[in-house]
């Protein structure tokens, strides 16, 4: 499984605040937690949606395991 975190703070994207525009980078902004985590089964997936979403280059598609409590 793969997922999007932010490179400088570690934290995992859950969505996208498609409301907040910064126009002189041309990106949205992303809401991010500790605590949650858009998943994908395919790296492709994760990397097509890290584009469309729009996000900046502080942004990285890294494998993931999900564990069972």
């Amino acid at each position: 499984m793969y997922a999007i975190r932010n490179k400088k703070t570690k934290e995992w994207v859950y969505g996208t605040d498609y409301r907040q525009f910064y126009p002189q980078t041309r990106v949205f902004k992303q809401r991010t937690s500790k605590h949650q985590a858009l998943t994908y089964n395919d790296k492709e997936y994760a990397e097509i949606d890290l584009m469309s979403r729009r996000m900046s280059r502080d942004y990285e598609v890294v494998e993931v395991k999900l564990i069972v409590v």
